[in-house]
């Protein structure tokens, strides 16, 4: 296979960039397709006092997420920005102290408390088919299955999170976490910070929005400090506490890092999953034969999916399509770095985009087709082409709970109700997550 170049293009700036800030902010993915067409696997932009540069093509990839990774920290203004609701949680951490952090967090996710946290993603399922069941007429529905989604997701959350029942408020939490995700895109690519005291629409919706967040996480962990956290307990919260050694504000800032990233990515991807099924009629149909033969009609554990093949592929799909995190985490040059011929300047930006490297049609054939197929045998693509989790020492602590939590809700759902065919599949809307432009208007029949 050709390699990648390694003298980067760059696309005329215009006011130091602006004009690129602008095509971002508008519409970031057909431009950086169009910057990938163009320019090819390397492209260099000039963002305000910052040199920035796109890579495309799984060597560059690999070489910085695996190798030259300890080079790089999070781009410093879009941490500044989450820092603001988010503290100084392991997302943002850097060197001695993410280790550290990370090693605290780590249990949490240990495979044999992954069962645990597969029952309740099934019973909080289950509560909503039952919910949705008893709304629909005639037996069939019409909902935004983007929001009810999103919502599930947060249930799931909060009760493997903290161990606690769904909140009252739920509505509010949900709006919450889409201003700070709204939020936090806007002002990471806005060329003048504005003040947080101006009297604007905009800042009083992200004052309420971390006031809520701040309120519920405070709340629940305080509510669980108090009850202690004696006995094995399959929840989150009761293994932060453990291994934070009762330090409130170390809990606080993880517990809403990992609520925040984790239910808006699960969202997401469900949302734009249930969208291809509705699109694609005869993985539905191959899908719900598999669940029918393996489970037989019982409420699916996390046992089960070793045996479910078809459905994982279907995830795994969705997430090459679609992923929920379809560019990671700006990287910033912490000193002269030689990425495989590329020459980057301390200070310099990185940036890795998995929406374009994943329909790559190099590495996918047909890429912008949905084809679970190809996840149903060994990979013919780079192992850095698809990384809808990020890759290396930084990947993804909760990659394996995410499957697991996605594919037990979708085989719960499709064993009760189905999707009908859509008639216009959903724009993108690229922000903080990759989620559908207007919601996901669907109607579903129930079984």
């Amino acid at each position: 296979m050709e390699g990648p170049f390694v003298q980067p293009a760059q696309p005329s700036p215009a006011l130091l960039g602006l004009n690129h800030l602008l095509h971002i902010r508008r519409d970031q993915l057909r431009f950086y397709e169009r910057l990938r067409d163009t320019h090819g696997d390397v492209v260099r932009l000039r963002l305000g006092p910052y040199r920035s540069h796109l890579l495309f093509h799984p060597d560059h990839i690999e070489e910085l997420l695996t190798r030259k990774w300890s080079n790089f920290v999070r781009f410093k203004k879009l941490v500044q920005v989450v820092r603001q609701w988010n503290g100084d949680s392991l997302l943002l951490a850097e060197g001695d102290n993410w280790r550290e952090r990370r090693r605290k967090v780590v249990p949490a996710f240990q495979t044999k408390r992954l069962p645990g946290y597969g029952a309740m993603t099934v019973s909080e399922t289950t509560r909503l088919c039952d919910q949705l069941s008893s709304e629909a007429v005639a037996g069939r529905l019409s909902m935004d299955t983007d929001a009810t989604m999103a919502r599930l997701t947060l249930d799931i959350a909060t009760r493997t999170l903290f161990g606690a029942a769904p909140r009252t408020n739920g509505a509010d939490i949900e709006r919450a976490i889409q201003i700070l995700s709204d939020t936090a895109f806007r002002e990471s690519t806005a060329p003048v910070s504005m003040p947080d005291w101006l009297p604007l629409h905009g800042k009083y919706r992200k004052k309420w929005a971390m006031r809520i967040m701040d309120d519920l996480v405070r709340a629940l962990v305080h509510e669980r400090m108090h009850r202690g956290t004696q006995g094995d307990q399959a929840d989150l919260l009761a293994s932060l506490i453990q291994q934070h050694e009762g330090h409130f504000e170390q809990i606080r800032n993880d517990v809403m890092s990992l609520l925040i990233a984790g239910h808006e990515t699960s969202g997401a991807l469900l949302s734009w999953l249930f969208a291809c099924l509705a699109q694609n009629p005869d993985w539905l149909a191959k899908l719900r034969q598999e669940l029918e033969v393996n489970l037989k009609g019982s409420l699916p554990v996390a046992a089960d999916l070793k045996t479910l093949p078809v459905l994982r592929a279907v995830v795994d799909e969705t997430l090459r399509l679609y992923p929920p995190a379809y560019t990671l985490f700006l990287r910033q040059a912490e000193q002269d770095t030689d990425l495989l011929g590329l020459q980057l300047r301390k200070g310099d930006l990185v940036q890795i985009v998995p929406f374009i490297t994943q329909r790559d049609p190099r590495f996918f054939v047909n890429p912008d087709e949905f084809d679970p197929a190809r996840f149903l045998t060994d990979p013919t693509w780079p192992q850095y082409a698809y990384l809808p989790f990020g890759a290396g020492p930084r990947v993804c602590i909760g990659q394996n709970f995410g499957l697991i939590e996605s594919c037990l809700v979708v085989a719960t759902v499709l064993q009760r109700m189905v999707p009908d065919r859509l008639a216009h599949f959903p724009s993108l809307s690229a922000k903080f997550s990759l989620r559908p432009q207007e919601g996901l208007p669907m109607t579903w029949s129930m079984i």
